[in-house]
């Protein structure tokens, strides 16, 4: 191989290497360079006490943007990272949020002040739980571990232990 070849073997080499390292970016780099979902437009807030599956309990939506649910709900007493997603504790709502889209996910309280517009809330007997839920559409899961029962329908997680609702979680609809 004449030495003219060699220099333009080496040059191409080199030039592919540098291209392939001009691709390359460190770990902050891409954690700075990771989109975030704030751009879409505010969630309408109804200040009430009313748990809709699927989509809300009282003034937190499933859906809304960590932003507006600091200004409905303000600080939060506790804060929990676990597994992508940040837990929020305020006095009558817990709240998930998920780390990457920044959006609540589920909103959870075992306060009575919130009841769907059949009735159920924190409080009320499981002979209810299943009477009202029989009148929802969608499919009904029933999971039993020792005397603790949680109902699964479209949109809302209802748990009963020792024949009382202890807790409702709205999450969004599959």
């Amino acid at each position: 191989m004449n030495s003219h070849a060699t220099v333009r073997l080496i040059a191409l080499g080199l030039a592919l290497f540098l291209a392939g390292c001009a691709g390359l970016s460190t770990e902050s780099e891409k954690a700075e360079a990771k989109p975030v979902a704030q751009k879409k437009a505010p969630m309408p807030v109804v200040q009430d006490a009313v748990i809709v599956p699927g989509k809300r309990i009282g003034p937190v939506s499933v859906g809304m943007l960590v932003p507006q649910l600091y200004d409905v709900m303000g600080e939060p007493a506790q804060a929990v990272k676990m597994q992508g997603n940040e837990r929020y504790k305020f006095e009558e709502l817990e709240v998930t949020v998920d780390e990457v889209d920044q959006s609540v996910k589920m909103v959870s309280t075992a306060s009575p002040a919130y009841a769907t517009g059949e009735g159920l809330k924190v409080g009320v007997s499981e002979l209810a739980v299943r009477a009202r839920l029989a009148k929802l559409p969608g499919q009904l899961l029933i999971k039993v571990e020792g005397d603790t029962t949680t109902y699964l329908n479209t949109g809302m997680v209802i748990q009963v232990s020792g024949g009382q609702v202890r807790f409702i979680s709205v999450r969004g609809a599959p």
